[in-house]
């Protein structure tokens, strides 16, 4: 058959390795072979190749079986080791085997080498199978047991009779846990309720062979926990139960059911302030429609009585249509459905006539108003009407929250960069540092109490503030309480929304 033997032979004779050969041959076998006789020739020969088994004279001038065995197991390699020779005692070849040889034949029996070694290739092979398995085993066992460390979850194998037979602890678990529960009933470590459901769903895993889960509240060191329970098959009569903490997961189901409320109560909100504001603002323009043609006297003259309830009526009714729009804008822009209409504006022009809608509130509450602008700021790109509502909200806080004595307004603009910026600075009453992080917030002001010294709804700085992000710019204040404060606003020069056309002014 010719098989090919790869044949590490330990002789000192040529001649018994010419009869080892023939008789090799005569076996059937193809022998690769080297011979040495020395430690040294042995190691090297180890080293650079590989071999199927060794066979070995037991003695030598330099060298003997056992040391070459001896050599072989210091490499540890697992390779048959036959020794042959002719005289070698019964005592002596038992020792050895003992040893670690495999097996000796006489060199008048040369008759059992090929079938000796037949055999212990065999037995190699299948020492070496075993060997890979178990490792392979070992691995896997390693790399299931990496994988079960890294969950989360607590495991229990749960027998028919609801006792732990084996337990893996969760990761924030006490890691001495598994000893301690290790054969106890589940009755002796769980609340009664709890132990009913597990009872309960052990049997209808064990009955019907399919996953059971349900889900269980249990108390930690004052904390309500919620867990989750799987329930699969292990084995006959048993159950194996993943147990998950999804108190976090609860918690943030719960938090997102609220979100959508508070989203859906927020959105009914802003409908119905929307429709309110619209079907009260329709009645109210009629209203100052017709108080106008009162106070013209085109259709007969008031007495002075009543040209003071006609003047009442207008500033009422102009007062509560600023506070309509106000609150259409508001909902407007919480549904993100307030657009801005982009055009080209001259930066005089719009300064000069926002100053004229507050003349006279400023005249009345003796303020000064000044305007300074930059020569080099002549023309932007804006919303021309959104523009003014800021300026107008800016510049009524300023004159309202004036001292009593009166004081100044001033009204500034100056070009940074590619940006424009507006200022609005007064001399009045301030703002404590406290109450700043207050100023933008919807319905909110900073005087709040009962007896409130200014009017209002704190709307007028929550939508300045958004109209000015709207544009692609950022709103800021500083002031010092008592002393007056300075509104400031970035807006970019130059904007072109995709889909919005520039208007000439």
């Amino acid at each position: 058959m010719n098989i090919p033997l790869r044949v590490l032979i330990v002789e000192d004779s040529e001649d018994d390795v010419i009869l080892l050969l023939r008789e090799l041959k005569r076996g059937g076998c193809k022998p690769i072979f080297e011979r040495v006789d020395t430690a040294a020739a042995m190691t090297d020969a180890l080293d650079k190749r590989t071999w199927d088994i060794i066979i070995s004279d037991y003695s030598m001038p330099n060298f003997s079986a056992p040391d070459a065995l001896k050599l072989m197991q210091k490499s540890e390699l697992d390779l048959p080791f036959i020794i042959v020779s002719g005289k070698i005692g019964e005592d002596t070849a038992v020792s050895a085997m003992k040893a670690g040889v495999h097996d000796y034949i006489m060199k008048n029996n040369m008759a059992r080498l090929v079938p000796v070694i037949n055999r212990e290739l065999h037995e190699a092979k299948a020492r070496r199978e075993h060997k890979q398995a178990e490792e392979a085993l070992q691995e896997s066992e390693a790399k299931n047991r990496a994988l079960l460390d890294a969950m989360p979850d607590m495991m229990l194998r749960i027998s028919k009779d609801c006792t732990i037979l084996d337990f893996k602890a969760a990761k924030n678990l006490d890691p001495q846990a598994p000893n301690k529960f290790l054969n106890m009933k589940l009755n002796e470590i769980l609340p009664s309720e709890v132990v009913q459901q597990a009872v309960y769903f052990t049997g209808q895993t064990l009955q019907t062979g399919e996953t059971q889960l349900f889900e269980f509240q249990f108390e930690e060191k004052g904390k309500l926990n919620v867990y989750e329970a799987r329930f699969v098959i292990s084995g006959q009569d048993e159950v194996l139960a993943i147990v998950r903490d999804i108190t976090e997961r609860k918690q943030a189901e719960m938090l997102r059911l609220e979100n959508e409320q508070l989203l859906y109560a927020n959105k009914a909100k802003s409908e119905f302030l929307a429709t309110v504001s619209h079907e009260l603002r329709t009645p109210l323009t009629s209203i100052i429609g017709f108080s106008l043609l009162l106070k013209e006297m085109k259709h007969g003259e008031l007495n002075e009585k009543q040209e003071s309830y006609v003047d009442n009526i207008l500033t009422g009714s102009s007062h509560l249509l600023n506070l309509i729009s106000d609150i259409l804008d508001t909902t407007k822009i919480e549904a993100g459905k307030l657009e801005l209409t982009i055009g080209k504006m001259s930066v005089h022009k719009v300064l000069n006539e926002t100053l004229n809608l507050i003349k006279e509130n400023a005249e009345t509450h003796n303020v000064i108003l000044k305007i300074e602008i930059d020569p080099q700021l002549n023309v932007i790109e804006g919303d021309q009407r959104r523009l003014k509502q800021i300026l107008l909200n800016l510049l009524n806080n300023a004159v309202k929250f004036s001292k009593k004595e009166g004081g100044t307004v001033t009204l500034t603009t100056k070009k940074e960069g590619d940006m424009a910026k507006f200022s609005v600075s007064d001399t009045g009453i301030g703002i404590r540092e406290d109450d700043i992080g207050k100023l933008f917030n919807m319905f909110q002001q900073v005087d709040t109490g009962n007896t409130r010294q200014y009017s209002g709804t704190g709307l007028g700085l929550a939508i300045s503030k958004q109209l000015v992000e709207l544009h692609g710019g950022s709103i800021m204040v500083e002031s010092e309480y008592g002393k007056g404060s300075t509104f400031s606003f970035l807006l970019p020069i130059s904007q072109s929304p995709e889909g919005t056309l520039l208007h000439p002014f």
